[in-house]
């Protein structure tokens, strides 16, 4: 199991891998935020210029209402002033201070200052016209006595402003100002009236732009005084329950969205009030007209969103295949491991079984051939004492002994491979001097060394080390054999370093040297270097080394190796200092 710096380099990597499954699901949660932010953000856009139309519209209303109040008012009010300078003239008439030719005159010269079309009318008493400047295009006597403005003036009112009505002499739809006229008794002497012509206001609303099915008009009394376009259309029509005219009952200004109950269309509606001469004049846009442009705007707002969904869901559409495949991938990917792993495990519980069948069997094997080795050895002793007196019998009988201790020593060596393997050797760590240790594998070696006319020695040393003195004993003793097998000529030496809180115990010899190629082998199991030993009988298995190297791992202790060619080797057991 990794740990330190390389596993805490690997944990954000395998943190920041994200498995088939959450990258749909977070791509599912991606698609769905850009929906929601795509189509939000249009309708809200949508809304904003909705509501930004209708306050274009009641702007553009409030505007044409403004303006048409400032036309009307003028033109009603120059028509009164026109109108009382006539009411003046026929008074005087009436008088007897001015003829029928002076009063006509006047009437063709006042009518001529109107600052619209219309035409100028003296009215007597009884409702007929007696002075106009033009005959009527129908011919005959006119009679106005059935007129609302009449009865209203022979009620006593100053001057009135009627509703449309279709002209007498135009033949056209005109609205009227009209002044009552006092005879010199003080009674009612009849009236002044101008019808002016409503198509005068056509020209002022097609300036406006405001759109096919806008209007601007004006109301008196509750009833339509002036309408574009087309004025003849609402001539005489009532509009008892105008909410237009209820708002400018309350307030002198104002817009509102009304369902018109002349047309019976919705539109915005600006409105004023002319107070002094009792109207209301109003503009309204159609709702329809309004929202038209907004409408081809939002459609291509709502063609430019679905583009950008339609290739947002090819583009997860194609990533959601391309995720399909590297799950079907990774699945059989998985899969494979899988089988591998069952396999490896498989393949290595064989071999488990196969190394403890071959540990067990060396075990019992070195075990039982043991003691016959052992009664061998005792019979060459009796064969020695017994051929004492024949050299060449006593040269063949130490023969016998040699190669009886080399291959008990090779069944020690296969015992104690199997030991380890097996784990059945546990380490006793323990502090001790390790000088006694030392000289004492010293003494037990110098025989074998002696003969090969080798010197052997140790360092005397006082340190004291942690280890188990057994183990470590028998480690030893590997090192001390195999340096005097590899040595013919010169010395072994056995002693003692210390480095920092270790101790570095170093077996010297001035043997043949290891390769360089062979440094990294040796401590490998069957692997053997030529030497005279081999020569001279004494050839082994290749495991002392073996051995060192097991002994060192499960006492945890180091090994150092540092040799020449043909000069010697240092082999060297790092353990821990006491």
């Amino acid at each position: 199991m990794p740990t330190g710096p390389a596993a805490a380099a690997a944990a954000p990597s395998s943190a920041s891998r994200r498995t088939p499954g959450e990258l749909r699901r977070n791509l599912r949660l991606m698609i769905l935020v850009m929906f929601i932010l795509l189509v939000g953000g249009a309708v809200g856009l949508l809304t904003e210029l909705r509501s930004a139309a209708f306050e274009k519209a009641e702007s553009a209303t409030a505007g044409a209402a403004y303006l048409l109040e400032d036309n009307l008012g003028r033109a009603l009010s120059t028509t009164d002033v026109i109108i009382s300078r006539m009411v003046i003239v026929v008074q005087e008439h009436l008088a007897g201070r001015i003829a029928s030719g002076e009063l006509l005159r006047e009437l063709a010269s006042l009518e001529a200052s109107l600052t619209q079309r219309g035409n100028l009318l003296v009215v007597d008493a009884k409702g007929d016209v007696v002075a106009a400047n033009r005959p009527p295009r129908g011919g005959g006597t006119v009679n106005y006595a059935h007129r609302d403005y009449f009865t209203a003036h022979r009620n006593g009112a100053e001057r009135v402003i009627g509703p449309m009505v279709l002209g007498t002499y135009s033949q056209a739809p005109v609205f009227t100002v009209s002044r009552r006229v006092v005879a010199p008794d003080g009674s009612f002497g009849g009236l002044v009236v101008v019808g002016v012509d409503a198509r005068f206001f056509t020209d002022f609303y097609n300036t406006l732009g405001l759109g096919p099915s806008a209007y601007i008009g004006a109301n008196t009394a509750g009833r339509i005084m002036l309408r574009q376009p087309h004025p003849e259309q609402y001539v005489g029509i009532p509009t008892p329950s105008n909410p237009v005219a209820a708002a400018a009952a309350v307030k002198p200004v104002g817009s509102l969205l009304v369902h018109s109950p002349v047309d019976g269309v919705d539109r915005v509606v600006s409105f004023r009030r002319l107070a002094q001469f009792n109207v209301m004049v109003s503009a309204g846009m159609a709702v329809e007209d309004i929202l038209a442009p907004w409408r081809r705007t939002a459609l291509i707002i709502v063609g430019a969103v679905l583009l950008v969904l339609l290739g947002l869901g090819g583009m997860a559409l194609t990533t959601f295949r391309v995720i399909a495949r590297e799950e079907g991938a990774l699945a059989s990917l998985e899969e494979m491991v899988r089988a591998r792993t069952a396999e490896a495990e498989l393949r290595a519980d064989e071999a488990r079984q196969a190394n403890e069948s071959k540990t067990r069997f060396l075990a019992a094997a070195s075990h039982d051939l043991r003691q016959p080795l052992q009664a061998a050895g005792m019979f060459v002793e009796v064969l020695a004492g017994q051929v004492e007196d024949d050299p060449r019998k006593v040269k063949v009988v130490e023969r016998l002994r040699q190669s009886i201790e080399a291959t008990n020593s090779l069944l020690s060596t296969l015992l104690d491979v199997s030991a380890l393997e097996a784990g059945k050797i546990k380490p006793n760590m323990v502090a001790f001097r390790v000088m006694p240790l030392l000289a004492g594998l010293v003494d037990q070696i110098e025989p074998e060394a002696s003969a090969k006319g080798l010197a052997i020695g140790v360092v005397p040393t006082s340190l004291m080390v942690s280890s188990d003195p057994v183990l470590l004993e028998r480690l030893l003793r590997n090192l001390l054999v195999n340096a005097v097998r590899y040595t013919e000529t010169g010395r072994v030496l056995l002693g003692c370093r210390r480095r920092g809180d270790r101790v570095v115990i170093q077996v010297l010899d001035s043997g043949m040297g290891i390769p360089t190629d062979k440094v990294d082998a040796v401590f490998e199991d069957f692997v053997r270097l030529d030497n005279p030993a081999e020569r001279s009988g004494s050839r082994g298995l290749g495991l002392g080394l073996g051995v060192v190297r097991r002994m060192a791992a499960l006492l945890d202790h180091g090994l150092e190796l540092r040799s020449v060619l043909g000069k010697g080797s240092c082999f060297g057991v790092v353990l821990p200092k006491a």
